[in-house]
């Protein structure tokens, strides 16, 4: 016949693996848990490079926004920017970093998106403050005369 101490000690060892086995199963839960979390948090992150030409110097730079973020507010997250509303139109940048628009030598705050398809910049047709990023833009502020 087992002693008494030998079935109590047999005793805390089966009610010790016992809860091994739950807390392990908890980790596991919250772990999968997290998993998930993160999956679907990736699809709320945008990563987006932003580069500046202020005609003498440049700078790039990697942002993290949010889904549904702008072109503006990737640019006010690496410049100090200057807008200016216009109704219907929306934000019209003044200027970036202390460099104004200048009428009289013609060189204008411009923005391009740079397009994977054709290899190239290709100038933004809507405003900065309306184009929805999307996760890998690449966009370019470029301080020069317009082209058009």
């Amino acid at each position: 016949m087992v002693r008494k101490e030998f079935q109590a000690i047999i005793l805390a060892f089966v009610v010790l693996g016992l809860a091994l086995v739950y807390v392990g199963y908890q980790v596991y839960w919250l772990q999968t848990q997290f998993v998930e979390r993160i999956e679907e948090l990736k699809g709320l992150i945008l990563k987006v490079e932003i580069t500046i030409d202020y005609g003498n110097a440049t700078k790039t730079e990697v942002v993290w926004l949010t889904k549904g973020a702008t072109a503006l507010e990737a640019l006010r997250r690496v410049a100090t920017v200057e807008t200016r509303y216009f109704a219907g139109l929306g934000e019209f940048i003044e200027s970036i970093d202390g460099i104004r628009n200048n009428p009289e030598s013609g060189k204008y705050w411009m923005w391009y998106v740079w397009s994977e398809k054709e290899g190239k910049w290709e100038y933004a047709t809507v405003g900065a403050g309306s184009y929805r990023l999307k996760d890998g833009d690449r966009i370019m502020f470029r301080y020069e005369v317009p082209a058009f």
